[in-house]
């Protein structure tokens, strides 16, 4: 009798550590389906890093073309992967995203003619310091997120003029630097809209 417990108990054992072993088997090798969206597509990393990149490219485009304005005015040029190198962080910690951001860095590089490296370097102090404090910023409400961007604004366009005064010797022209980084925190709703979209969608791509 007391061998026939003593075996049951083994048994009884030997069920719950196959069922602990069966459990990690399925959490390390077993992978959730992607979450889909109301239309039933899959949300992927062409969907919050590709795409917004590309868009970034082309409305840069956009804007720097000679179109005439009333006044004599010009088109004016915001930065626009300030939107991703704020929103990202938030949406989700990636080792794809800042690779891209570094890319968007080098083309603005080229396009605008900066020294080499310039804008890498300001937008990749944006996304480290919104790394950071994602904690705080991360399921607060709008008001919250717009003060932080137009930080992380001010942040990028403050090291942008230590660098160019550092680079040249020479102070640029404030109020130039003024109109652009006003132009730029205007971008806020779309950092809004991105946020919206996949800040708590199951996105994938690490």
């Amino acid at each position: 009798m007391l061998q026939s417990r003593n075996n049951t108990s083994r048994t009884r054992r030997g069920n719950q550590s196959a069922l602990r072993r069966a459990r990690l088997a399925k959490a390390v090798f077993d992978k959730r389906p992607p979450r889909r969206t109301s239309g039933g597509r899959t949300i992927g990393p062409q969907d919050w890093l590709l795409i917004p990149a590309v868009l970034c490219v082309v409305a840069t485009f956009i804007l720097a073309t000679d179109i005439p304005l009333p006044f004599g005015w010009d088109l004016p040029e915001p930065v626009w992967p300030m939107v991703l190198a704020f929103s990202w962080p938030l949406i989700r910690p990636s080792y794809i995203a800042p690779l891209l951001l570094a890319g968007l860095g080098f083309f603005l590089d080229y396009f605008w003619g900066a020294p080499l490296g310039f804008y890498v370097l300001c937008l990749m102090a944006v996304y480290g310091a919104t790394l950071l404090i994602r904690s705080y910023i991360v399921g607060q409400d709008l008001w919250v997120v717009t003060v932080a961007y137009g930080l992380a604004v001010l942040l990028f366009f403050t090291l942008g003029t230590i660098l160019t005064v550092i680079d040249t010797g020479m102070v640029p022209r404030l109020i130039s630097v003024f109109e652009q980084m006003l132009a730029t925190g205007v971008l806020v709703f779309f950092v809004h809209a991105l946020l919206e979209r996949f800040l708590h969608a199951d996105v994938r791509f690490t």
